[in-house]
């Protein structure tokens, strides 16, 4: 089941559209073997940093960096569209 959230999340990236263009025109075996150990290492980096800040940084620290940036990636986006 992880795989559709991937995949629902990757719809439309940049990345994919990179990898239908690679596929096209490389070897799609090379594309596809490539494609999976890319996103294996993002996923493998992105656990292991999640597990060390979840060490190191207290769970209130996390919330509150992420709401303010949520808040700040919020207003640029109001501001660059009026």
């Amino acid at each position: 089941m992880g795989w559709v959230l991937i995949f629902l999340a990757e719809w439309g990236d940049r990345s994919m559209l990179a990898t239908i263009t690679l596929a096209s025109t490389k070897s799609a075996l090379g594309v596809f073997i490539g494609g999976c150990l890319g996103h294996l290492v993002a996923g493998t980096l992105a656990v292991v940093s999640g597990h060390y800040l979840e060490e190191h940084v207290s769970d209130r620290v996390v919330k509150l960096v992420g709401g303010v940036l949520f808040i700040g990636f919020g207003l640029t986006t109001l501001l660059n569209i009026y």
